[in-house]
C-alpha cells in the first residue's frame, strides 16, 4: 500500500524518526494508525495497556498486585458498556 502524505505531514513523520523513538517512517505511520483505532475501540486501548504491564512484569522488578488493583479493575470493567 502506498500512501501520499501532504509536505506538513511528510515533515511531521521525518521528524518524529530524526528526533528518535522511532527508527522508520513506516513506524510512526503504524503507532499513529494503533492510536487511531484504539479511539475506535476501547478494548484495542485496554489489551495494549495491559501488554506493557505484562512486558514491565517480564522484563523487571515489578510489585506485587493488589486487592486495590483489582478493584479499581472491577470498577473500571462496569464503566465500560457491554458489546453487542
Amino acid at each position: 500500500m502506498n500512501v501520499t502524505l501532504t509536505k506538513d505531514l511528510e515533515q511531521f513523520v521525518s521528524a518524529k524518526v530524526r528526533v528518535g523513538g522511532y527508527a522508520s517512517a513506516d513506524e510512526v505511520v503504524r503507532a499513529a494508525l494503533r492510536d487511531f483505532r484504539a479511539k475506535d475501540d476501547p478494548a484495542e486501548t485496554d489489551s495494549q495497556e495491559l501488554a506493557e504491564l505484562l512486558l514491565c512484569a517480564v522484563r523487571g522488578p515489578h510489585r506485587a498486585v493488589t486487592r486495590q488493583d483489582f478493584t479499581q479493575l472491577r470498577q473500571r470493567a462496569r464503566r465500560k458498556p457491554a458489546r453487542a
